[in-house]
């Protein structure tokens, strides 16, 4: 009975523990969960299309596409001040 009581809350402390970092993750790199939340498809872009589910990102998107291939890579969301979640840089930076 005890051996099993050690088993199951020790997959509850794992469960737990994957859960707090991919919060933490989600936290320190705004442009990588934006593109796992959004990138339907799964091609590692977020499309006009996609970017209709978030207002924030839709309001700047023409701004982030620096390439203007009418699709955000996660390099030009990680890049632009724009990208909801992303820290604003200071001049100093």
């Amino acid at each position: 009975m005890m051996k099993r009581l050690e088993k199951v809350f020790l997959a509850l402390c794992a469960v737990a523990a994957v859960q707090a970092i991919s919060v933490a993750d989600a936290h320190a790199n705004p442009a990588r969960s934006l593109l796992q939340q959004l990138d339907t498809n799964k091609d590692g872009l977020i499309s006009l299309k996609e970017a209709v589910h978030h207002t924030g990102l839709l309001r700047n998107f023409g701004l982030i596409d620096d390439n203007e291939d009418g699709k955000l890579s996660e390099s030009e969301l990680a890049k632009s001040q724009l990208t909801p979640g992303n820290k604003k840089l200071t001049a100093s930076e």
